[in-house]
């Protein structure tokens, strides 16, 4: 069986609870689906979350620092950072709307279905 809606996951590290929820609606509203994981305290928890959900990207909003060791704990699974802080991720970006514009690139790119934006 193959899945036709790009899968993300969400999780948040020092951050405000529920901040993640603008972004996630942002990317739902683009056809992207959403697993909201919330505010998780260590890699491992998201490791486990990212295990349960088999999500093709894991997106993560942080405050100052950033989960370290979070892509060796995550490996094939495209990762991606929002936050104004330090972080390990190759794909960072400091505002909500970069983030969504740059999933809904990748997605485009990726996966069959249009965006609801193009329908």
């Amino acid at each position: 069986m193959t899945r036709r809606l790009l899968r993300v996951v969400l999780a948040e590290f020092d951050v405000e609870e529920g901040a993640a929820v603008a972004l996630g609606r942002l990317l739902r509203d683009d056809g992207v689906e959403v697993v909201y994981a919330g505010r998780l305290e260590t890699v491992d928890q998201v490791a486990r979350t990212v295990d349960q959900e088999d999500p093709d990207m894991l997106g993560v909003l942080c405050g100052a620092s950033g989960p370290e060791g979070l892509a060796e704990a995550v490996p094939g699974v495209l990762l991606f950072a929002v936050g104004n802080g330090p972080s390990e991720f190759e794909n960072a970006f400091e505002s909500l709307e970069d983030a969504a514009n740059w999933v809904s690139g990748v997605r485009s790119h990726t996966v069959e279905t249009p965006s609801d934006r193009v329908r």
